[in-house]
């Protein structure tokens, strides 16, 4: 049987909220609640580069962006992409950078 890293970890981290809310702790920040992304913005170290080899002029939507890895912090995205109005919104809910790049 094999677990991906970030799964082992949220399901240990998830296990360790359950207890100790049952011992009356009050646990700030807990993942999903809406300041969890910025709390642990420095956890976000995966870097990925959204396919958009089908456009002619690329262009970042909101389905690139609900599909992130959970640990995703930075977007490559080729010079002169087009950033629709609902993923530039999403950018900036899940605090992500832009790294523009040189189309090759």
């Amino acid at each position: 049987m094999e677990i991906r890293l970030e799964e082992l970890i949220r399901l240990v981290t998830a296990e360790v909220v359950k207890e100790l809310k049952k011992q009356g702790v009050t646990v700030i920040g807990e993942v999903g609640e809406q300041e969890s992304g910025a709390q642990n913005a420095s956890l976000r170290t995966k870097s990925e580069t959204p396919d958009m080899s089908k456009y002619v002029t690329p262009v970042l939507t909101e389905k690139h962006i609900t599909r992130l890895h959970e640990l995703t912090g930075e977007l490559i995205i080729p010079k002169n992409t087009i950033i629709t109005p609902r993923a530039r919104e999403l950018v900036k809910e899940k605090r992500l950078s832009i790294r523009f790049t040189d189309a090759s």
